[in-house]
């Protein structure tokens, strides 16, 4: 079945998946504030930030021929910010703002608790023939700026701090349909070439993006990675209380 309408065949704005991404990500490691970013999450943080912007290619098995007939449809560009949160002493990596360029992404992001919004995102192109060592991205909605990064290549890296941040944890939440979920979204990934160095970050926000708690006090690296993300499923966390 689609995961969304239109329920005419074919037309499904969301097709069943599972899914699947490869992803070319620039992303900072930052801290910030741990108090503020406590107080907007409502989880406890220690102040662990991790931005990233990724162009991504997403396919589903159900339906691969979006990917050359429609290509529109199934590639786009995402900026995110993950926080590592505190929950019965345990770490995750929990999303409070995510920006996508898709309609399709947008949806399905949703549907999986991810906070997604429209945005225009741009990111450096990287190609093999052209030798660049400072990439940048950036991130606007509605007229304001949102986040900028730039990454300067100094060398290759073996991981991710992102890694250590724990389960990624969404917060799946429509009032209208008292559905509020705590979720893990389950995912396996292989990662290609990763590259870390010198970094920049700048938070912004506007009057429907208030970032200002996620504005960093240090920045510690930048990176440019390849990894392929496969969606294995949600799982509920029935220890949650709703606020």
């Amino acid at each position: 079945m689609p995961l969304t309408p239109p329920l005419v065949e074919g037309s499904e704005l969301v097709p069943s998946g599972p899914w699947e991404y490869a992803m070319n990500v620039v992303a900072v490691h930052a801290f910030g504030d741990a108090e503020k970013i406590s107080r907007a999450v409502k989880f406890e943080s220690n102040g662990e930030i991790w931005f990233y912007f990724a162009e991504i290619i997403s396919r589903s098995p159900e339906c691969p021929e979006l990917n050359y007939e429609a290509p529109q449809l199934v590639q786009y560009n995402e900026c995110a910010v993950f926080t590592r949160v505190f929950i019965d002493g345990k770490s995750y990596a929990y999303c409070p703002f995510m920006y996508v360029d898709n309609d399709l992404s947008l949806v399905r992001g949703l549907l999986a608790g991810f906070p997604k919004k429209i945005a225009t995102i741009a990111i450096t192109k990287k190609h093999p023939m052209l030798q660049m060592k400072k990439l940048g991205a950036n991130a606007s909605r509605s007229g304001y700026s949102l986040i900028k990064v730039i990454v300067e290549i100094e060398g290759d890296a073996k991981s991710l701090p992102f890694d250590s941040f724990g389960p990624w944890l969404t917060r799946r939440y429509f009032e209208t349909m008292k559905i509020d979920d705590l979720l893990l979204f389950k995912f396996d990934a292989n990662y290609g070439k990763i590259e870390s160095g010198k970094a920049l970050v700048e938070v912004y926000g506007g009057i429907n993006d208030r970032l200002e708690a996620f504005k960093p006090v240090e920045v510690k690296n930048g990176y440019y990675y390849e990894i392929l993300l496969r969606a294995k499923g949600l799982e509920k966390l029935t220890f949650f209380e709703h606020s």
